[in-house]
């Protein structure tokens, strides 16, 4: 897969940075997307870390990152703030997933 000299975001999306879809979810959307962001946009409607995101749907980070920036410019994706949701579940998720990526 390639990026299309697409850049990413001047705010980079850290790998516990938090994203749902939120209440946005659209299956018209879904059923038009890529496969990768198709994966990516199905997996996120529960809230998910990027990095739960990219080993989940077992794409690299670089380009999980660059898939969620293009959902997040067309409104589909939610940033959520990561203070708000430190519990125990999460963390191991997060765990769960670095681990997966290695």
């Amino acid at each position: 897969m390639t990026a299309r000299g697409r850049t990413s975001s001047r705010n980079p999306l850290l790998v516990h940075t938090l994203v749902s879809t939120g209440d946005r979810y659209d299956p018209v959307l879904a059923a038009s997307l890529a496969p990768a962001s198709r994966s990516l946009y199905e997996q996120a409607r529960r809230m998910c870390s990027v990095a739960e995101l990219s080993a989940a749907c077992g794409l690299p980070l670089g380009l999980t990152r660059l898939l969620i920036n293009d959902l997040l410019k067309i409104g589909q994706l939610v940033v959520h703030d990561a203070r708000s949701s430190q519990d125990l579940a999460l963390l191991e998720r997060l765990r769960a997933g670095l681990l997966r990526l290695t």
